[in-house]
C-alpha cells in the first residue's frame, strides 16, 4: 500500500500552502509536470488520512476543511495532468 506521506523531491519536499495558486506551478518540461503532479497527489492523500481522523471523533468542521483541501490538491492534479497530455500532443 501506498504510502500517503509527501515524497522526496530533488528540491526536497515541498507543500503548497494553496494548490490553486499558480505560484509554483510547473512550467516547461512533461517531468516538471509529473513531480508537481505528484506533489499534488501526496498532499491529497494527506488530506484524505486527516478526513478519516476527523470523521472518526465526529468533528465536522474538520472534516469539512479536509474535503474541500482534498477537492482542490485532487484539481490541481487533473488540472496539469490535462496540460501535460496537451504538451505531449504537441511535441509529437
Amino acid at each position: 500500500m501506498a504510502s500517503c506521506h509527501p515524497r522526496q523531491t530533488s528540491v526536497g519536499v515541498r507543500a503548497l500552502s494553496n494548490p490553486t495558486s499558480t505560484q509554483g506551478a510547473p512550467h516547461g518540461t512533461p517531468d516538471a509536470c509529473r513531480e508537481f503532479i505528484g506533489e499534488m497527489l501526496a498532499m491529497a492523500c494527506i488530506q484524505a488520512e486527516l478526513g478519516v481522523t476527523y470523521a472518526d471523533i465526529r468533528d465536522d468542521a474538520g472534516l469539512e476543511y479536509n474535503v474541500r483541501r482534498l477537492v482542490a490538491y485532487t484539481r490541481a492534479a487533473l488540472g496539469t495532468l490535462n496540460d501535460l497530455r496537451t504538451t505531449k500532443e504537441q511535441r509529437s
